[in-house]
């Protein structure tokens, strides 16, 4: 491999780029270079354990990998390299290369160092118990926290790489003989299907990954915890790592994961229960309240409770707009304040929150605008949709749709609308698993981790709503203390 012009290749692929290091010296008295990014490298490590063991290094004829491992300190071996394109990417990827006259190939070196995130708690996923360590930015960081809880050999990591530009690394995660095979094969598949520029974060991936790319509702599964990752993997599922992202997807996905907290599996089951059900009444009250009321005040205000509708006749008689337009005007109103809330600075956020929530509301009531009934109706709403956050984006679009039927139907086209929603839901299959189970269809067994949660102990399969290898999670204690028969081969069907 001639030493110049393998020089002069590499560095014409990267063009005029200012942060392409390239450091020349002689190695036993042969020409030699080191070509690296700026800012990837531990530059002091680099000086210690590789330069000044080199510059020392007495004549030699040529350079060579054993001579190389023998005399640099590394903790990751030297390799050597023999595709000059696959040099250019390493070293985009913050891998050093070795350039030696008279060798025949390069030689890569990994001595990497660079700033990035420590881990802390998620801004999203907080809790009073239960683990707070979050997921960063870095894949094998990640890779790690999952190791740490899963700290056995069945535990497997897949690499791939995706992205023409990015080269972005993604880690399937499994658990081998609990996750089916044929379902990993399908995910990575196809993962090395997509052809795209780049990737930026696990988002894009979960768009590919999704089997229909039209629904209204996610598909994939996200979470920033460990805990509820190496919990969802310990039911069959695969988790997705894609550097760069701070969330980790998971595969197959139902609906009911979104109204799971990892909390719920650190208390007693009555209280997580009692949580699980006003998370789930919140989110069907606040789609359902806005259309009902307008639906109510519209068509049907003879269904309106007596003293409700006289105290409230004062409040309407003069607002200008119509029930539909007014309630569509106001939702979209507090939509502008909570984006605006979100992109401000924190502390000037808090106080554009307090004047818009506030001050315009009353301003706006006072003025005859809005009735006070309608703004005390979509603010309910908006705050019972923040109760299950992983809903929010579907659960908004889905009050707006149901605004605009009740406003042209009435109760009728509400009642409808919910029926039609609901029977698209239960058609929705991903990766062999029912979008709405284990309630369409009925899978009995899985009731105990649904709205009512059932006590740990009480776990003993996993769930049949997902294709798993092995249905054991734990074997049965009898009440003398010993542990019963395992069935870890056992392939029970659904109870239905």
């Amino acid at each position: 491999m001639d030493y110049q012009q393998t020089f002069e290749q590499i560095k014409s692929q990267f063009g005029s780029t200012c942060d392409l290091r390239t450091i020349e010296l002689s190695i036993g008295g042969i020409e030699s270079c080191f070509m690296f990014i700026d800012g990837y490298i531990d530059t002091l490590l680099f000086e210690e354990n590789i330069l000044k063991p080199l510059k020392n290094l007495s004549k030699t004829d040529m350079i060579t990998l054993e001579l190389l491992n023998k005399y640099t300190m590394m903790t990751t071996p030297v390799k050597e390299i023999t595709d000059i394109n696959q040099a250019v990417d390493l070293i985009s990827s913050g891998e050093m290369i070795l350039l030696a006259d008279k060798s025949p190939c390069l030689f890569m070196y990994s001595e990497k160092k660079y700033q990035m995130r420590a881990v802390a708690e998620p801004p999203v996923s907080t809790v009073l118990r239960g683990p707070r360590e979050g997921f960063v930015e870095d894949i094998k960081i990640n890779m790690f926290l999952i190791r740490k809880r899963l700290a056995s050999p069945k535990l497997t990591f897949e690499l791939l790489n995706v992205g023409k530009y990015t080269k972005t690394k993604i880690a399937v995660c499994f658990l081998d003989g609990v996750a089916e095979q044929k379902i990993v094969d399908k995910i990575k598949k196809q993962i090395s299907s997509i052809n795209i520029d780049g990737i930026i974060e696990s988002s894009y991936i979960a768009r590919y990954l999704e089997e229909n790319k039209l629904s209204l509702f996610s598909q994939v599964g996200s979470s920033e915890k460990p805990d509820i990752i190496v919990g969802k993997m310990l039911e069959g599922r695969v988790a997705i790592i894609v550097d760069g992202s701070p969330s980790v997807l998971t595969l197959p996905f139902i609906l009911y994961e979104n109204f799971q907290m990892s909390e719920d599996y650190y208390i007693k089951s009555y209280r997580a229960s009692m949580i699980r059900c006003v998370r789930l009444f919140a989110v069907i009250f606040s789609i359902l309240l806005p259309a009902i009321y307008v639906a109510l005040q519209e068509h049907q205000y003879q269904l309106f409770p007596l003293k409700f509708l006289l105290s409230s006749l004062g409040s309407i008689y003069a607002i200008p707009l119509s029930p539909t337009l007014e309630m569509l005007l106001i939702m979209t109103i507090f939509e502008i304040l909570n984006e605006t809330s979100i992109r401000m600075p924190r502390y000037v956020s808090m106080a554009l929150s307090v004047v818009g929530a506030i001050v315009l509301g009353e301003a706006a009531v006072s003025a005859g605008l809005f009735s006070i009934s309608s703004v005390i109706i979509v603010a309910v709403s908006t705050v019972g949709i923040y109760c299950v956050p992983d809903e929010i984006n579907s659960s908004n679009i889905l009050r707006f749709v149901f605004v605009g039927i009740a406003g042209v139907l009435g109760l009728v086209g509400v009642i409808l609308a919910l029926v039609a929603l609901i029977g698209y839901m239960c058609s929705i299959n991903s990766y062999g698993t029912s979008f709405m189970a284990p309630y369409a269809p009925s899978i009995i067994h899985d009731w105990q981790d649904g709205v009512i949660k059932a006590q740990i102990e009480e776990f003993e399969e996993r769930p049949l709503s997902l294709p798993t290898k092995n249905r054991t999670r734990q074997r049965p204690t009898h009440k003398d203390g010993k542990a019963g028969k395992d069935n870890s081969k056992s392939n029970k069907k659904p109870k239905k």
